[in-house]
């Protein structure tokens, strides 16, 4: 969620952007923050040439409602509600563009320039806007369904059907298959991404596509054959929340912070430090939700079997948040319990940090402290 926010503000403070909605799904229950049941959330006033500032200029996420209000749903039961969805962003746009027009071009309606749909959900809706509002398509797959189906089958765990069952895999590629058809243009992070994942759909071929694009560029007939153009923009990040500290010691030894008084060090270093036995050592950190495909169970084998590596340095596994393992999804659910045994396995108690809690604040002293202990 949280690049997806950042872009919409960087969209909306762009020269000649007025106004950028997020749109998602409102949802009024008590497992969630109270302002998830906001219909209007700012993110951003808009940009300041000008052109961006205005009555409703800026960013906003738009909260549409749509299934069950009181109730949290996973993406994978969102399904069945995408078409209330679509109804009510339609009802939205429609609105909004009535009001655009009178703030900014005398009366007359103002479409959406473009409609970027994120992963097979949002694509899926995106393709139907798209088509209902005769508006250009923009989409980004992200975790693609055909790509996650072949490397589930491959560790031969789950049966297709179970697969199915559990991630809705079939209802997901049908809807990247649409999304695919209505896109102009389709955002990757790598060419691997274009050529071994977007390439196992029906909706792409690489090769035609090169062909496609050379034939257009000459001004030859494509013959009514049409593919969106594939481009690549790897991941960034925004270092506005990143604060270099000033370096006042001589030769950093990583020890400053026994020096320090235990009330002026980020608290997520102490929660670091308390599985460790020896927190002096250099860190091998790893940052990631605890999803089958990164693969920390691996790393953990291999910490666990290299006694050089665990006697030089520690691990920091740092696995999104949680409470209670037991209620967390059954993939996820399946790595922290896997983790847990190897650490209990290899006897990595004291070399092992594991937190159950951090915020997004937290990442940059993560990193730091990482740093410290190089």
């Amino acid at each position: 969620v949280k690049y997806v926010v950042e872009l919409a503000r960087a969209l909306a403070m762009m020269p000649g952007v007025y106004r950028v909605d997020l749109f998602t799904r409102q949802v009024s229950s008590p497992e969630v923050d109270w302002s998830y049941g906001e219909p209007t959330e700012m993110l951003t006033s808009g940009s300041t040439d000008g052109e961006g500032s205005g009555e409703s200029a800026g960013a906003y996420i738009v909260r549409i409602p749509c299934g069950p209000r009181d109730k949290y749903l996973r993406k994978e039961a969102l399904w069945p509600y995408l078409q209330e969805f679509v109804d009510g962003a339609l009802a939205h746009i429609l609105n909004m563009s009535k009001a655009l027009g009178e703030q900014v071009s005398n009366g007359k309606l103002v479409l959406p320039y473009v409609i970027h749909g994120h992963y097979a959900d949002a694509g899926d809706v995106a393709a139907l806007l798209s088509g209902a509002l005769n508006v250009p398509m923009v989409l980004t797959g992200h975790s693609l369904g055909r790509n996650k189906l072949e490397q589930i089958m491959k560790q031969g765990r789950m049966s297709k059907e179970e697969i199915d069952s559990t991630y809705k895999i079939m209802r997901r590629i049908e809807g990247e298959e649409l999304a695919l058809d209505a896109a102009e243009l389709v955002i990757t992070s790598t060419r691997q991404e274009i050529d071994e994942q977007w390439g196992l759909y029906d909706g792409f071929d690489v090769k035609l596509e090169k062909v496609l694009r050379a034939r257009a560029r000459r001004g030859v007939s494509c013959h009514g054959r049409f593919m969106p153009r594939m481009v690549v923009i790897p991941p960034g990040m925004d270092f506005s929340s990143v604060v270099v500290p000033e370096d006042t010691s001589d030769g950093d030894d990583g020890k400053d912070f026994e020096i320090a008084s235990p009330r002026s060090l980020p608290p997520i270093w102490a929660e670091v430090m308390r599985f460790l036995t020896n927190p002096h050592k250099p860190m091998i950190l790893a940052l990631s939700r605890p999803d089958p495909k990164k693969n920390i169970t691996t790393l953990v084998k291999a910490f666990g079997e290299c006694r050089p590596l665990r006697e030089l340095a520690n691990l920091i596994l740092i696995m999104g948040n949680r409470d209670d393992i037991d209620e967390m999804s059954a993939g996820n659910a399946s790595v922290l319990t896997t983790v847990l045994k190897l650490i209990d396995k290899y006897d990595l108690y004291g070399s092992v940090a594991f937190p159950k809690h951090h915020k997004q604040s937290d990442v940059p002293e993560i990193y730091r402290l990482t740093g410290k202990m190089k």
